[in-house]
């Protein structure tokens, strides 16, 4: 049990915070691929097309993975970060559900 609680009080660590910077990071990335495609006419090829269920998948996890991560470290964020770090968060949540939903609904009218 002991090291259970030691586990959760080093979970701050660089490293931890460094895979969860470049997982913030990759999710806008991703977002800003999905505006980008909408809002122009050029069109990703089939890595991107073909498997958008699995980018879509990946995206929701890790929209989890970082709202959890919000709530579990929210009082060790500084408060100047704070409302930025909130708003990445719902806007990559809000980002997924808008991509998941035009995904199926393209995929529901094609079939």
């Amino acid at each position: 049990m002991s090291n259970l609680v030691y586990l959760f009080q080093n979970m701050s660590n660089s490293s931890t915070l460094t895979s969860l910077n470049l997982l913030f990071a990759v999710m806008i990335l991703l977002q800003l691929v999905f505006l980008f495609e909408i809002f122009s006419e050029i069109e990703f090829g089939a890595p991107f097309q073909n498997y958008r269920g699995g980018w879509l998948l990946a995206q929701g996890i890790g929209s989890v993975v970082l709202f959890v991560d919000m709530v579990i470290r929210f009082d060790q964020l500084a408060p100047s970060r704070r409302p930025w770090h909130v708003a990445g968060v719902g806007l990559c949540s809000i980002g997924w559900c808008c991509q998941f939903f035009v995904h199926y609904l393209d995929s529901a009218l094609l079939s």
